[in-house]
């Protein structure tokens, strides 16, 4: 007989929502009872996240230039380790996820976590409305669901997890790290000034809380202001910076399918 897991911790870092999405869907398959530890806002992150004994640990984060964002790699790092069962979940815009997946599932071994499963989520892309557009769908839920489902199966099943590697598709050393542009977005005369951008900014980079000044050095580029605004009145207007993403989009049109681990 595998071991009885009845409580999740679902972690995760999710500025635009399509994360959270992934993460809930993943957790309804499961089955266990869920603790939310949601560490997208600053201040949550300021606080140490503690773990119950035999907690299920569901890691989950947004991918930027296929490796993990650099706030969720220093938030991360800082979780308490220990064996544990644990479960690595990235989502991408419909590009790739190239090594973030493997570079969160090395994370966990690095905890000593014992990774019981391990998947790749398609949501729409941060900078585009035409990249995985609407995504995730319901479709996309299900996939979650029944993988979260398969992991539970294996939890209930094996025995000695940690002799069953995950053969992931990716490399070591992992590409390197996508560069931040000197960049952040600009706001239109469609603000109707209702603060949502923020509220809900990961990196509390509006100053003084004025929706139309950011601070480029905080600003993490997750697009949560953009993705957010009920007035889509946030853009990056940097020509460059659009024209790379037209060529990205019209490459990537084909709709991709979730990629999951099992041992």
């Amino acid at each position: 007989m595998g071991r009885q897991v009845i409580q999740c911790a679902n972690v995760f870092f999710s500025p635009t929502g399509t994360t959270r999405r992934v993460v809930k869907g993943v957790s309804q398959g499961l089955a266990m009872r869920p603790r939310n530890v949601d560490l997208t806002m600053p201040g949550a992150r300021t606080t140490p996240v503690s773990l119950e004994k035999d907690e299920l640990l569901l890691l989950a984060s947004p991918v930027h230039g296929g490796r993990l964002p650099k706030v969720v790699r220093e938030t991360f790092g800082r979780l308490p380790g220990g064996r544990r069962p644990a479960v690595a979940v990235v989502v991408y815009g419909n590009r790739a996820y190239d090594d973030a997946l493997l570079e969160l599932y090395d994370l966990c071994l690095a905890k000593g976590y014992e990774v019981v499963g391990a998947a790749a989520f398609v949501g729409e892309h941060s900078y585009s409305h035409v990249l995985g557009k609407n995504r995730p769908d319901p479709a996309d839920d299900e996939l979650a669901r029944r993988f979260g489902l398969a992991v539970r199966q294996t939890l209930l099943t094996d025995r000695c997890l940690s002799e069953k590697p995950l053969l992931l598709k990716a490399s070591r050393p992992y590409r390197p790290l996508w560069e931040k542009r000197p960049l952040a977005p600009a706001t239109s005369r469609r603000c109707a000034g209702c603060l949502s951008c923020v509220k809900h900014c990961p990196a509390g980079a509006f100053v003084d809380g004025d929706p139309r000044r950011i601070d480029r050095d905080k600003c993490l580029l997750c697009a949560a202001c953009i993705k957010l605004c009920p007035e889509r009145a946030k853009s990056i207007d940097d020509d460059d910076f659009c024209d790379d993403m037209a060529a990205l989009a019209a490459a990537n049109l084909e709709r991709k399918e979730p990629a999951t681990f099992l041992p």
